[in-house]
């Protein structure tokens, strides 16, 4: 797939190991005295904010078409040909579609069996029809859950709420690239909400199962494995380290032994190389590891140090209590973006954290960590490229300002994107969420 250039607890631990003090009493319910809140219609500026996203994300579906035509069927292409030189005998990570070159398959070997179905549709064409009927399924999918989370929590949903979960999961500008490339990402972010809702209901052991599925793909999902340890869910660490161990050793054994030695000492290593020096300001990746490249100048093997230094205050803090639901929430949700942030990793791949943040945006009260949330994630829509912001400058009669504006702005790109700062802020608002809910 191309990227984007136990604790066993206390002997009060029920069956997958988890304490009670971390969970709702109610396997079914979140109690009211652990909600914090009463809400019982969903908020318009929830509704608003949902739906600017997903107007940004049709937006950006319509452009991509003609800015950039050859983003539709990228992954999807991958996938197929991929799977078909497997099939015939060839190698999965040396093929490449014939007009794209430079895009590789870089998952598991085990996930290949996967993408079968897309041979047998029997072009590129088909094999992404397939996989855009399978993140329609996806989508639905995460709507379900997000349905059944935000309802348990005393908020009555109505069908238009129902077409905002569906259309945020689909195709907002969280997940829309996901459908233009044909990604697999959707199906990602559906197995980490049946993973955090399970948590929700005191289901460590299907937690585990999901985060571990989900891993098996991206791999960095993995790190939802220190949530199942803060939260005591020693079943579901167990489990999780299953799959994962069960995975490996299937595509070991249907593959052979050079494709895993292919896959841990090739392709893993270079998947998430970080930067060298200040970054161009076109370049599309982000994170803290750019912010450090940019701000002091470095490259390997400092920058992906000093970037662990500096989230891991971070996740600390929000790991020092998770008594509260909006703790709880506030701290999945934090997990998955200081992991997208130390990982050069975006855009593609904030579709992962739908779950956490739209269950907050539905049952947070009317605090000033609501106000910073929403306003933080309406940021994080931001998809601006510094060649817009550029042009844009330029044929403006600023009266001889030009220039300098377009300094300053090419200087701001190369420290943060737009999207960056947006993940930037709603991980401040997560830390604010903490801090005013330890302040009660």
């Amino acid at each position: 797939m191309p990227t984007d250039s136990a604790d066993e607890g206390s002997d009060t631990a029920d069956r997958d190991g988890s304490s009670p003090a971390d969970h709702p009493s109610n396997g079914d319910r979140v109690e009211p005295s652990d909600r914090e809140t009463d809400i019982e219609r969903p908020r318009r500026s929830t509704r608003l904010v949902l739906a600017v996203g997903i107007l940004a994300g049709l937006s950006g579906l319509v452009t991509r078409a003609f800015i950039s035509p050859d983003q539709y069927m990228l992954a999807s292409d991958v996938y197929y040909h991929a799977a078909e030189s497997m099939l015939e005998g060839g190698d999965i990570y040396e093929v490449a579609p014939p007009d794209r070159p430079g895009f590789h398959y870089i998952y598991p070997p085990v996930v290949i069996f996967v993408f079968v179905p897309h041979v047998l549709t029997g072009g590129p064409a088909g094999a992404y029809l397939l996989q855009t009927a399978l993140n329609l399924c996806f989508a639905t999918g995460i709507a379900a859950v997000l349905w059944r989370a935000i309802t348990r929590r005393g908020v009555s949903l109505a069908r238009l709420d129902g077409g905002l979960l569906f259309g945020f999961a689909l195709l907002s500008t969280y997940s829309g690239i996901s459908v233009v490339n044909g990604q697999v990402n959707i199906g990602l972010a559906l197995a980490i909400a049946v993973g955090l809702d399970a948590l929700d209901r005191n289901r460590g052991d299907i937690a585990g199962i999901a985060f571990a599925l989900a891993a098996l793909v991206k791999v960095f999902p993995a790190v939802l494995g220190l949530w199942l340890l803060r939260r005591r869910a020693s079943r579901g660490v167990a489990l999780a380290l299953a799959v994962g161990v069960t995975g490996l050793l299937v595509g070991l054994l249907a593959l052979g032994p050079d494709v895993t030695e292919t896959y841990l000492t090739d392709v893993l290593t270079g998947r998430y190389d970080g930067f060298d020096g200040a970054p161009e300001p076109t370049q599309t990746r982000g994170g803290a590891q750019r912010q450090v490249a940019a701000l002091l100048g470095i490259g390997p093997p400092y920058v992906t140090p000093l970037a662990a230094l500096a989230l891991a205050p971070v996740l600390g803090y929000l790991y020092l209590d998770v008594e509260t639901d909006r703790q709880r929430l506030a701290t999945a949700l934090g997990t998955i973006l200081l992991t997208l942030l130390f990982l050069p990793l975006q855009r593609l791949y904030m579709v992962l954290f739908v779950f956490p943040l739209v269950v907050l945006l539905y049952t947070l009260p009317a605090t000033r960590s609501r106000t910073a949330l929403l306003g933080a994630t309406l940021v994080s829509f931001s998809r601006v490229e510094f060649s817009i912001v550029e042009a844009t400058l330029t044929t403006l009669p600023l009266g001889g300002l030009e220039t300098p504006l377009v300094a300053l702005a090419e200087r701001l790109f190369e420290v943060v994107l737009p999207t960056t700062l947006g993940m930037w802020l709603v991980l401040g608002a997560c830390v604010l969420i903490h801090y005013d809910a330890r302040r009660c």
